[in-house]
């Protein structure tokens, strides 16, 4: 059986990064190295992304934090530091998040 959630490999943040609809259309599952640095990572238009779960791990190998931003007002959704993973989901109103221990 195909799994039902499109898988992307460890990205390495070179500075912040916008998710976009086309992404979060064929991978919900994400998993990025902050690169030394505190990085923001932006989410799609909410009126794009209705139904969409994601689940974003931060496998940074030191003390990094990745902020989570709605795309418009800059909303912290969440923060998930080192070993730490983000499930977000979107109601096509808002972004809604919570984390937990991604290790």
């Amino acid at each position: 059986m195909a799994h039902p959630f499109g898988v992307a490999t460890v990205e390495t943040l070179t500075g912040h990064r916008t998710l976009t609809a086309a992404e979060i259309a064929s991978t919900n599952i994400f998993s990025f190295d902050p690169g030394g640095a505190v990085r923001n990572l932006i989410l799609p238009a909410e009126a794009t992304s209705a139904g969409q779960v994601l689940f974003i791990n931060n496998s940074a190998d030191a003390d990094e934090v990745i902020t989570i931003l709605d795309d418009a007002s800059g909303y912290t959704v969440c923060t998930p530091g080192q070993d730490e993973a983000a499930v977000i989901w979107c109601d096509g109103v808002s972004w809604f998040g919570g984390v937990g221990s991604g290790a």
